[in-house]
């Protein structure tokens, strides 16, 4: 695969990571107050702008942490899963300590504080990190490779 092949498929993996991020943010935020809501049809498409905005909010602050780690992974040819999971988490606690989203929230909004979101920002980022080693990560660096005739 050439040059531009690579950059082409990096950068669709990596909207599919922030895509997966961007669910498991949603569902972590909605699913506590899932089971109180009532079977209208309303409250239940909230789920879908929660998770609209999650994953707005997950591709505007990780983007760039999470190109440097799929830099580092091209230029040391690194395609181990763990990397990735482990990345992908690293990703997402940086996010969350970069962005601190909880203070804004709180002041701006009736949005009832997220439970345990270090764990959430966490997951997030392992799902994200595991969504692109499947699609991208697991051919990190096979572009400068030769190919035999």
């Amino acid at each position: 695969m050439s040059l531009f092949g690579r950059i082409i498929v990096i950068f669709l993996a990596l909207i599919a990571a922030i895509v997966a991020a961007g669910i498991v943010l949603a569902i972590g935020i909605v699913l506590p107050e899932w089971s109180a809501m009532d079977s209208d049809p309303v409250e239940r498409v909230a789920f879908f702008f929660a998770a609209f905005f999650a994953t707005s909010y997950v591709g505007a602050v990780a983007f760039l942490p999470a190109l440097l780690v799929v830099v580092v992974s091209e230029a040391a040819s690194l395609r181990n899963f763990l990397y990735y999971g482990v990345g992908g988490a690293l990703v997402g606690l940086a996010s969350y300590y970069g962005s601190d989203i909880s203070v804004r929230l709180e002041n701006t909004t009736d949005v009832p504080p997220v439970a345990n979101p270090l764990q959430l920002a966490a997951a997030a980022g392992i799902v994200g990190g595991i969504a692109y080693w499947l699609i991208a990560g697991r051919n990190a660096g096979r572009w400068r490779e030769r190919r035999s005739a």
